[in-house]
């Protein structure tokens, strides 16, 4: 982790005016000279592409090209008519995906002229192929590329991402020719790295504090890391923050986090800060206080019973409420009610949700108290 021997395994790249700028900065390609193999680089994996069971025949043209011939649809998408095409990070390495630059036209020949799908769309692994990244027109000419700019849910992948490129609303030759959608060249632009990652990260209740401690390992340099808390469970802020030469200096810390009165559940997570502006963030840990006499908290384990269960012990009547988080802190549920003073059980209905462990949040007024629960 020191900074003389940590060095950096960045390959980027950055919005260009020029098409040869991304022709040398790629971390995959496929250029279907008559093959349907990949090139990777150094820390990412290009898989051979491939067509889907729908369209039948595929064959390359002239040895510079590639195509898929015959069964692509008239109408809407079928979701079996596709090239698909993926990357691979190398071990230990994470990818991010930038742009895709695409030489893709349909077929010059056919009655009527220009037989072949129409319409294009690009979709992904990352949500199942449920919708499109972008979609575009297909004409009978391949330049200039088509160029699609990818968001926020393409930074750091760690494992293989698979894209699909659909071709529908086809012009189906009548009179001659062939139906193709016709590949000339595919490149993808963004960046590898082997990131910071954590040795340990632990987070104890010791008294009236949290005491932490990580260690940090890995490759690539930080520009700043900060402790995050949240005293409710759910909503994080900064509590704590270290600079690039800090954190490069060294490998592991620690850090004791006083706090005033502690009750119920408080979590935290890491927020590391990459020289290049990127932002990743450790698992979340949580430690529990004991929480005040007049309002408790406690999950019950009752089985997938398509409720999550739960005891109150209210000291004064009122109106409760209580909401049920995800670890990524979004709410999925919540439930109003006006208890008597107490204990007493309560339910909130979980059908809808995964199986896991969620920050269930109490509030009584000024009063506010979390713990964990399981959904089963």
């Amino acid at each position: 982790m020191k900074t003389a021997t940590r060095k950096k395994l960045f390959i980027l790249l950055f919005p260009a005016l020029f098409y040869s700028s991304w022709m040398n900065a790629q971390i995959a390609g496929w250029d279907f000279n008559g093959v349907l193999t990949g090139t990777g680089s150094a820390n990412s994996i290009a898989g051979n592409a491939s067509l889907g069971s729908t369209i039948a025949a595929g064959g390359a043209f002239n040895g510079n090209v590639y195509y898929g011939e015959g069964s692509w649809p008239a109408g809407t998408i079928d979701l079996n008519a596709y090239l698909e095409f993926s990357i691979t990070p190398t071990a230990g390495h994470t990818i991010t995906v930038s742009n895709l630059v695409m030489q893709i036209r349909r077929s010059t020949t056919g009655v009527p002229s220009g037989s072949g799908p129409n319409t294009w769309s690009l979709r992904s692994s990352l949500d199942g192929y449920a919708t499109d990244i972008s979609s575009g027109v297909l004409t009978i000419n391949s330049s200039p590329a088509t160029i699609v700019s990818l968001g926020v849910a393409f930074i750091n992948l760690p494992a293989k991402i698979t894209f699909r490129l659909y071709g529908y609303n086809a012009t189906v030759a009548s009179g001659g020719g062939l139906n193709r959608f016709v590949y000339d060249d595919i490149q993808v632009g963004g960046s590898t790295v082997l990131p910071v990652a954590f040795d340990y990260f632990k987070v104890e209740a010791v008294d009236k504090r949290a005491d932490i401690s990580w260690k940090l390992s890995g490759d690539g340099n930080l520009s700043s890391l900060q402790i995050e808390r949240a005293a409710d469970g759910v909503q994080f802020e900064p509590i704590k923050s270290y600079n690039g030469d800090q954190v490069n200096a060294a490998t592991s810390f620690e850090y004791m986090d006083e706090l005033n009165n502690p009750s119920g559940l408080y979590a935290y997570r890491m927020k590391l800060i990459s020289e290049n502006g990127q932002v990743s963030y450790s698992k979340i840990q949580t430690v529990s206080f004991d929480a005040e006499k007049g309002f408790q908290l406690k999950a019950i384990n009752t089985g997938n019973n398509h409720n999550a269960s739960f005891r109150v012990n209210a000291e004064k009547p009122g109106n409760y409420v209580f909401s049920l988080f995800n670890l990524n802190g979004n709410g999925v549920e919540v439930k109003s009610v006006r208890l008597d003073a107490g204990s007493q059980i309560l339910q909130m209905d979980n059908r809808s949700l995964k199986s896991g462990i969620y920050i269930l949040l109490g509030e009584n007024g000024n009063q506010k108290i979390s713990t964990k629960i399981r959904v089963l």
